[in-house]
């Protein structure tokens, strides 16, 4: 008789097969230690009690919990809502369960606080910030560790960044085929972030490779948001500036609020304001006209991080990779071209 509507233990699947506790164990972790008849018992009396092994009672024998911790800056928006379903569906391709925290990103925190690193076979971290991020902490942990978003010389654990440049370069040059490089604005996060830093260098040296030498107004630093974007967008309506300008903004978030801060104003975008974004997020498609941005490949970010943690989760004396995926400039409406070029 099947006992699928109550809880199972693994005693129940030794009963039911006739064998020892830790059989049914090696049968499930080890079953090549298993001889061939008794392991297709065990498992006839697996399927039909229902039983599901426990994942920290198999941790016992194979030393492994098959849990990856994973440490974010967030876990609100579109960004990081779709890199942790990448994270999640590879995990799960693999055979592996996530621990997600944004706790160790808080300002007082250490890389590895809101996890208990005896749970976890290894930990994907991501930085953001240059301040306040202790390297060498992280490179010390005694687990598999990747690290996503920077990549410092002589780091000894996995690395996978993206190439915030190029992508940043391109989206600058296709504003300055239109507009002089004296109206072209960066609108970023603040001074520190990598992502918003190293895309203002792309912009800066774009200009530069123009002609134009960037002057300080044409730099606003703030947050990923869609409120300092609005605000931005609003300072320069106020002082005239905003119509007959372009704007490359470090998220689309960002580029979102000043969007529609422009079309509360009266400047119709793309005719009288050309805006480009970066991510790519789900939210360009939503906006109208649609947001032109920099693809992110934040699928491919989370299938990347999970593969190079579980590899070296398996392969410990592996030496460590050091990816870097590239971007993609998405041309829409609001950057005054055709609707389906990409």
């Amino acid at each position: 008789m099947s006992s699928r509507d109550g809880a199972v233990s693994i005693r129940s699947v030794a009963e039911r097969s006739g064998v020892s506790i830790a059989t049914v164990s090696r049968v499930l972790n080890a079953p090549h230690l298993v001889s061939p008849p008794t392991a297709k018992r065990v498992r006839e009396a697996i399927e039909d009690l229902g039983y599901r092994p426990n994942l920290f009672a198999k941790g016992l024998l194979t030393k492994r919990s098959r849990v990856i911790g994973v440490s974010l800056p967030d876990i609100h928006g579109e960004f990081y809502s779709e890199l942790m379903c990448a994270l999640d569906e590879r995990a799960c391709e693999l055979g592996y369960h996530l621990l997600v925290s944004s706790n160790a990103h808080r300002a007082d925190d250490r890389a590895t606080n809101g996890f208990a690193l005896d749970l976890v076979d290894g930990m994907i971290v991501m930085l953001t910030e240059r301040s306040g991020v202790d390297l060498d902490a992280v490179g010390r942990l005694d687990r598999p560790v990747v690290v996503i978003g920077i990549d410092e010389p002589g780091l000894a654990v996995e690395t996978i960044t993206c190439d915030n440049w190029m992508g940043a370069r391109r989206a600058t040059e296709h504003l300055l085929g239109t507009t002089p490089g004296d109206r072209c604005y960066f609108v970023g996060a603040h001074r520190g972030n990598i992502d918003s830093d190293e895309r203002l260098a792309a912009f800066f040296e774009a200009l530069r490779g123009a002609g134009v030498e960037p002057s300080p107004d044409q730099v606003a630093r703030g947050e990923f948001s869609f409120d300092w974007g609005w605000d931005w967008a609003r300072s320069m309506l106020e002082s005239g500036r905003l119509r007959g300008s372009a704007v490359f903004a470090a998220n689309d978030e960002i580029a979102i609020g000043i969007a529609n801060a422009a079309r509360d104003g009266g400047v119709a975008i793309p005719d009288q304001l050309r805006i480009i974004g970066f991510d790519d997020s789900r939210l360009c498609s939503l906006l109208r006209p649609r947001l032109s941005s920099v693809r992110m490949p934040v699928a491919e970010i989370g299938h990347e991080a999970v593969d190079a943690l579980i590899r070296r989760v398996e392969h410990a004396d592996s030496a460590p990779r050091h990816t870097r995926l590239a971007t993609t400039l998405v041309l829409r409406e609001s950057s005054k071209c055709d609707p389906g070029g990409v």
